[in-house]
């Protein structure tokens, strides 16, 4: 296989650990979300509107107009739930 065709495929492996972490993460945290699209899309409950979240690349934008990369940035940006 050529370095090219390595280098798809890792990134590839690298996005769907990414979207099983991601998603593990969020639970552990409390922080409800909805998976869409096979967990490509989370959408995801902050505290004052939704977010919606792509675990793969790490990008997410609220829908109060916040936007930020990383699960952990999405998380601090939540902060803690009201209900734990």
């Amino acid at each position: 296989m050529s370095d090219m065709g390595e280098m798809f495929n890792d990134l590839k492996k690298k996005r769907t650990d990414n979207r099983e972490i991601s998603a593990d993460y969020l639970a552990q945290h409390g922080i409800p979300f909805v998976s869409k699209n096979g967990g490509a899309h989370l959408i995801v409950e902050g505290k004052d509107c939704f977010i919606d979240f792509w675990p793969g690349t790490g990008k997410w934008h609220s829908r109060c107009g916040k936007k930020g990369f990383g699960v952990r940035n999405l998380v601090a940006f939540i902060g803690t739930p009201s209900n734990t």
